[in-house]
C-alpha cells in the first residue's frame, strides 16, 4: 500500500508528462515487438498471420480505403504512399467521421483498413458497419485485443504496444506505421510489384530501426 501511495503521488506530479515520456522511450521495444515473428531479414521473409488466408482478396483488390481518426488518420495518410508506392493499389484516406455521413461508393473489389489505438473508435466502427454492408472486405490495425473493431473486421493485426495512456500517441502510432510497412511488403512481394534487391533492402533496414531509434533517444 505504502508503493501504491507513493506511485500515485509521484505521478500526480508529473502528471501526464510521465506518461508521454515512458512511452516515448518504449518505442524501440513496441516497435520491435510489431515486427516480431512477422519479419526475418536473414530468411528474406515478412509476413503477417492476419494475412494468411485472404492473400489473395486482399492483393487483387482495386482499391483500398485507409480509415482512421485522428492520429490513426495520419498514420493512414503514411501507408498511402506505402501501399502505392510498394504494391501498386490505389488508396483512398478517409476521415472516418466523415466517411461515415456520406454516400460513398464502395463495392466488393475494394479493401478498407481500419486503424484505431483503443479499437473502440465510434466513427471508425460506424464507417465500417457501412463499408461492410456495401460488400467490402475490412482488415483491421488496432492494440487493443478483442475489442469492437478487432471482432467486426474480417482479418487484421495486433500492433502489441502495450496500454498508451499518454493523450498524444507516441508508441501506438509507430507500431501502426510499422504494421502498415509490413503489410506493404507482403502485398508488393505477393503482386510482384517489388524487386527482390529493394524489397530485401528494406527487410534489412526494417530490421535495424529499433537500434536506431533506441539510438536517438
Amino acid at each position: 500500500i505504502h508503493e501504491l501511495t507513493m506511485e500515485i503521488e509521484r505521478l500526480e506530479k508529473g502528471g501526464y508528462d510521465y506518461f508521454m515520456i515512458k512511452e516515448i522511450n518504449e518505442q524501440p521495444t513496441t516497435i520491435l515487438d510489431a515486427m516480431r515473428g512477422r519479419l526475418n531479414a536473414k530468411e528474406g521473409w515478412v509476413r503477417l498471420g492476419g494475412m494468411d488466408d485472404h492473400v489473395e482478396k486482399i492483393k487483387s483488390a482495386e482499391r483500398f480505403i485507409i480509415l482512421g481518426c485522428g492520429t490513426s488518420w495520419h498514420a493512414g495518410l503514411i501507408a498511402e504512399y506505402l501501399f502505392e508506392g510498394l504494391a501498386r493499389i490505389p488508396v483512398e484516406v478517409e476521415y472516418a467521421s466523415e466517411f461515415r455521413y456520406r454516400n460513398p461508393v464502395i463495392t466488393d473489389k475494394d479493401v478498407v483498413i481500419a486503424i484505431s489505438q483503443s479499437g473502440e473508435t465510434a466513427d471508425t466502427y460506424a464507417a465500417l458497419e457501412l463499408a461492410k454492408k456495401n460488400g467490402a472486405f475490412l482488415y483491421g490495425i488496432v492494440n487493443a485485443v478483442g475489442s469492437s473493431i478487432a471482432r467486426l473486421t474480417h482479418a487484421g493485426s495486433y500492433i502489441h504496444a502495450g496500454p498508451e495512456i499518454g493523450v498524444a500517441s507516441t508508441k501506438a502510432f509507430t507500431g501502426q506505421v510499422t504494421l502498415l510497412t509490413l503489410m506493404a511488403l507482403q502485398i508488393g512481394r505477393e503482386r510482384g510489384t517489388i524487386s527482390d534487391e529493394y524489397f530485401h533492402t528494406l527487410l534489412n533496414e526494417l530490421e535495424s530501426i529499433p537500434q536506431k531509434v533506441e539510438k536517438m533517444l
